[in-house]
């Protein structure tokens, strides 16, 4: 057994006010990086001995933070808005229809929930090693997909899940793709 931590990143400006952010590389907000410190706090207290990480600046500079070994895997990226990221959803004519489906809808120039679980999984899969205690820093959608593959939730459903910022879960993963969830979005910090 492995005990799999995952974390969002911290807040951002653009997804405060309802837009995707997908491959945008926005940084956390200010407020979030001064609560960085306490977050970081507490993940070394849990026995963490390496992390996984998206390419993204909001999940790779705070991954790299925590001074542990660690892997950057672009697989972890978050899902592609293309032309819609950073636009508000109100903003986005097409919204609509794309919310009738929202896991095998594909934003212009973007990729579907489907696309992105499938990636992260295999990023995941590839890179993991071992049953030491493992941080998965990365971004709501990759995360909700990891979450939902371990706790045997169809990928239909996992959008279903919450995820605030620096929101932490914890899944003990156990070979063949099983996992118990311990606790789930529990605020970091």
């Amino acid at each position: 057994m492995m005990p799999l931590y995952l974390l969002r990143h911290g807040p951002t400006e653009a997804a405060a006010k309802g837009a995707p952010l997908g491959r945008l590389d926005l940084p956390v907000t200010p407020e979030g990086r001064a609560q960085w410190p306490r977050v970081k706090e507490e993940l070394l207290g849990l026995g963490i001995q390496r992390v996984l990480t998206s390419d993204l600046g909001r999940a790779r500079d705070h991954a790299l933070d925590l001074g542990l070994p660690s892997l950057v895997l672009p697989g972890l990226s978050e899902q592609s808005f293309g032309a819609w990221e950073g636009l508000p959803w109100d903003q986005v004519p097409e919204a609509e229809a794309f919310f009738q489906d929202p896991v095998r809808g594909v934003p212009p120039g973007g990729e579907s929930f489907l696309a992105c679980s499938g990636r992260a999984l295999l990023a995941l899969q590839g890179a993991l090693d071992g049953d030491g205690a493992t941080l998965v820093l990365a971004h709501g959608g990759p995360l909700r997909a990891i979450l939902a593959h371990y706790i045997g939730l169809p990928a239909t459903r996992a959008l279903d899940l919450s995820w605030q910022p620096y929101g932490l879960t914890r899944v003990d993963a156990y070979a063949a793709g099983r996992g118990v969830l311990r606790f789930h979005n529990r605020p970091a910090g």
